[in-house]
């Protein structure tokens, strides 16, 4: 393994196991008052409670594991609709890789959020209305991709003349191009999910989320909208603690991505 990739890994793994810690040994649960209005950090309340006596900790825990869910679920869409998509369009070419290519321009050139907070006020705030959302528009990138890298070994000779002697599709996929593609297809769905992380909580601060779930971007919003929050020190506990683990959590994910990174062909 590299020496590159070795430590935001375990970096990764420890915030998993703190977080982990969070939602099943902690006393204080996620979404029930326990202890005092805007208590500041203590032994009893880690990380101090928000305006409602609120755990932290505990919602910054839960918000953790909602957060990788949904950017699971987005690197999922991301793989099949994506890398589907793409391989596709490179082994089809034709007319066939002429419209593929003008649907990925066409959502490439799509303003991503302007358009996010329109269908999720549209859709209404769910869970699953947010994942769908977000794949919507994490797809494109990687089709890109993954069409010009099956182009370019479908144009390599020793592929052409396994098509020349009878080769069919599928023995060419599992034979020729699945090394390939398989290694870059994953590492860009990988690469989507700090991406969805970022996009779910800013549409959760606009109050496109489900208002009931545990999302950092909520209480985001929820620190901001209190009265006088920047003329107290209760900021640095309620407001700066999801932050921080927001930014904490994708710069994890975005250098564990670039630790394995094929090198471009």
């Amino acid at each position: 393994m590299k020496k590159s990739l070795l430590l935001p890994l375990i970096l990764l793994a420890l915030l998993a196991l703190i977080f982990l810690w969070g939602v099943t040994l902690y006393p204080w649960d996620a979404a029930l008052p326990s202890g005092e209005s805007l208590q500041p950090p203590s032994p009893t309340h880690w990380l101090g409670t928000d305006n409602l006596g609120v755990d932290v900790f505990a919602q910054i825990s839960a918000g953790f594991f909602r957060s990788m869910g949904i950017g699971a679920m987005t690197a999922l869409c991301t793989f099949l609709l994506g890398g589907g998509l793409g391989i596709t369009a490179g082994l089809a070419g034709g007319w066939v890789d002429d419209a593929i290519g003008l649907l990925i321009q066409i959502f490439l050139s799509i303003p991503q959020l302007p358009v996010m907070i329109v269908l999720g006020a549209f859709l209404g705030q769910s869970t699953w209305n947010i994942i769908w959302i977000l794949c919507l528009f994490s797809w494109a990138p990687v089709a890109k991709v993954l069409r010009e890298k099956t182009r370019s070994v479908c144009g390599r000779p020793y592929v052409s003349m396994a098509r020349v002697y009878g080769g069919g599709l599928f023995y060419l996929i599992r034979t020729h191009l699945a090394g390939d593609l398989l290694p870059l297809l994953s590492v860009s769905a990988l690469g989507v999910v700090g991406k969805a992380i970022l996009q779910e909580s800013s549409l959760a601060f606009l109050g496109l989320s489900d208002p009931l779930a545990r999302s950092w971007g909520l209480m985001i919003a929820r620190a901001t909208q209190f009265p006088g929050i920047y003329r107290t020190n209760f900021w640095l506990w309620w407001l700066l603690s999801p932050v921080l683990a927001m930014i904490l959590s994708t710069l994890l994910l975005r250098l564990t991505v670039q630790a394995i990174q094929l090198p471009k062909s």
